[in-house]
């Protein structure tokens, strides 16, 4: 005899990788704050089971009340084969109950929350990829001292569209990479019809605090991103222009005063 076993999620998000924006399978490991159940499956989504004072949510299919407003918790995710660098990140449970018929929403159980992984420097890369390998340092450091768990970001000129965010590991290096460049059409007064190169503007972001940091300690880098203007965060200026390409590699260097 079968029998039907209903069970409620609050919720789930998946790890994409911060380049080509694909999920990231199997599963790394995670670690979620205390009282948090989090469980990875086959297909690389993590599924939230149940949390501090949500579990009259978690034993019945059909929801009974008013369903309780979200909250936020952390969660560490570690690569032990260090293709991707260590992050921590804040995501949400319960999320909503969709409607009947579900219509999907950017938050509703249906629809997996995103964490992007960034790659390791010594990540392998396409061979048609835009890449730059960045190296930050304190400016003045000798020898070089790189910087730690510092934000990248490279950024089209022509529209100020995002094109890659990178993170350095603990040795100041980041790799950052651009897929899918093709020739596009030259929208300047001369010159060729046709041009294959993206002009760029590529600025470091770091916060002194990661200096201070425990050993083993892992950075969300959302708190960078989400905060670029905050005064507490020091960048490397002026930023530095480049011209991507397709298959191009570019080394660059930037030197941070901390």
């Amino acid at each position: 005899m079968n029998e039907n076993v209903d069970r409620r999620i609050l919720g789930a998000f998946i790890c994409v990788d911060a380049i080509t924006g694909s999920s990231v399978v199997p599963a790394v490991p995670v670690t979620p704050a205390p009282q948090w159940t989090v469980r990875p499956n086959h297909s690389g989504a993590y599924v939230i089971f149940d949390g501090p004072g949500f579990e009259a949510q978690t034993d019945e299919f059909l929801v009974s009340g008013t369903w309780p407003p979200s909250a936020q918790f952390e969660v560490s995710l570690q690569d032990p084969s260090l293709y991707y660098l260590p992050r921590r990140a804040q995501v949400s449970a319960p999320l909503a109950v969709p409607t009947i018929p579900p219509i999907p929403t950017a938050a509703n159980v249906f629809v997996a929350q995103q964490v992007k992984l960034y790659p390791s420097p010594a990540t392998p890369y396409g061979p048609n990829w835009a890449t730059i390998h960045a190296s930050v340092t304190k400016s003045g450091s000798s020898p070089a001292q790189g910087l730690p768990w510092a934000v990248v970001r490279v950024v089209q000129q022509s529209n100020n569209a995002v094109l890659a965010t990178g993170v350095t590991a603990p040795n100041g290096e980041a790799l950052l990479a651009v897929m899918g460049l093709t020739v596009t059409a030259n929208t300047g007064s001369g010159g060729s019809v046709t041009v294959s190169t993206v002009d760029a503007t590529v600025t470091a972001y770091f916060a002194p605090s990661n200096l201070t940091q425990p050993s083993g300690w892992i950075p969300n880098p959302d708190d960078t991103l989400n905060n670029l203007t905050n005064t507490s965060l020091v960048t490397s200026s002026p930023p530095q222009t480049v011209q991507l390409s397709s298959g191009l590699e570019t080394s660059m260097s930037f030197a941070i005063t901390v």
